[in-house]
């Protein structure tokens, strides 16, 4: 079966999935009344599906504390716990590359998109040079999503409005459309291309670093929930209300971190392509990226390497904000050519516990202070 094949079936499950979920749930509610158990692809999406869940389900990540998403290859013990969950969830959009395969086998109808409702972000030009100038402004076309999803992602947007007022809107930049309505990550490799269809004009993954798509995912998973285990559905639906309050104050806080940078200084360099949605929301510039694309596992040109020095040096960029997931080894050459500091964020994991990031709310403020202190 092709990797084009295989991504566009389990996209195609899973929008049917959904759309049917309030007429007559796709997913079979439990026989039992013990609590459902969900495995969620990474801990950034296991911890925000815990906070919906509470006592009512079980929730664990497959991936462990620190792997990196992009490149993480299932173990045989791995498809087994996917196969025994009564529910999988996975972002979309093929952020994890190597999983999406291993999930449509394993769990087939009962795993989820969480991204479906969110809009998504082209990964940048300026990270990866396209090839088609117009590639962002039109990706592949989905196959037609049924009119029973596009209702519910007005109602989570509407439910979004409703926690976050004025500033659930979208910020700027350009949003290709919501995750339902396109084709992310089942491109063809160009020639010279590793396999890997993270590039510019392509879908950007990594939604999660702007708080209203984090909300958008708490609803999603409180509807997948309240379908598989409708006793307690009254108990997801107060969890995620809750949840949503914490997210709002979460975003009032990042807010006020980042209007302490001056303006002038309020560009950053990454190692990849983890903070456009973050970017975006608070008002800062993506200047440029040590990795090209939006995956992990590319090697940046010798002109790349000079393009982004001169980048830093012209800019005045303080640091290069690196990924715990990542390897940092040609962040740390650029910094000592550049004369600037390498500062580590935690992107594609939350961090063990008691070191700061491990929940997505401590996450968020841990990288949100981190970045703000380095560019101040």
């Amino acid at each position: 079966m092709s990797r084009r094949y295989r991504i566009t079936a389990l996209f195609c499950g899973l929008a049917i999935l959904l759309a049917t979920a309030a007429a007559q749930p796709a997913l079979p509610a439990l026989a039992q009344r013990e609590p459902p158990h969900v495995i969620a692809s990474f801990s950034i999406l296991a911890d925000i599906a815990a906070q919906v869940a509470g006592d009512a389900a079980t929730v664990t990540s497959l991936m462990p504390i620190g792997a990196n998403p992009h490149s993480y290859t299932p173990s045989a013990q791995d498809v087994a716990r996917l196969s025994d969950a009564d529910l999988v969830l996975v972002v979309g959009a093929n952020y994890e590359e190597t999983l999406l395969p291993v999930v449509e086998e394993a769990a087939g109808e009962r795993a989820v998109v969480v991204s479906l409702c969110v809009p998504i972000r082209p990964v940048p030009s300026g990270a990866a040079e396209p090839e088609d100038e117009d590639a962002a402004d039109h990706p592949d076309e989905a196959p037609a999503a049924d009119s029973e999803l596009a209702s519910r992602c007005a109602e989570h947007t509407r439910a979004l409005e409703a926690a976050f007022g004025e500033r659930a809107q979208i910020a700027g930049g350009t949003i290709l459309g919501p995750l339902y309505a396109l084709s992310c990550g089942d491109a063809e490799p160009r020639e010279g291309d590793d396999g890997h269809a993270h590039e510019a004009g392509a879908c950007d993954p990594h939604v999660w670093t702007d708080p209203t798509n984090a909300g958008l995912w708490a609803l999603m998973i409180r509807d997948a929930l309240s379908a598989l285990n409708p006793e307690a559905a009254a108990t997801y639906a107060a969890n995620t209300d809750a949840y949503l309050a914490e997210l709002v104050t979460l975003d009032d806080e990042i807010r006020e971190m980042i209007d302490t940078i001056p303006p002038e200084r309020r560009a950053i360099v990454t190692n990849h392509v983890t903070l456009t949605y973050f970017a975006e929301r608070y008002g800062l510039t993506l200047a440029g990226v040590v990795i090209p694309g939006g995956s992990t596992t590319s090697e940046p040109s010798v002109r790349d390497v000079l393009r982004l020095i001169d980048t830093i040096q012209t800019a005045h960029i303080p640091a290069i904000f690196t990924d715990t997931t990542a390897s940092s080894a040609t962040a740390e050459q650029i910094a000592s050519e550049a004369g600037v500091y390498i500062v580590p964020l935690y992107t594609g994991s939350l961090s063990q516990p008691g070191e700061g990031a491990d929940t997505y709310l401590d996450y968020m403020r841990y990288n949100a202070a981190a970045i703000a202190d380095a560019l101040r």
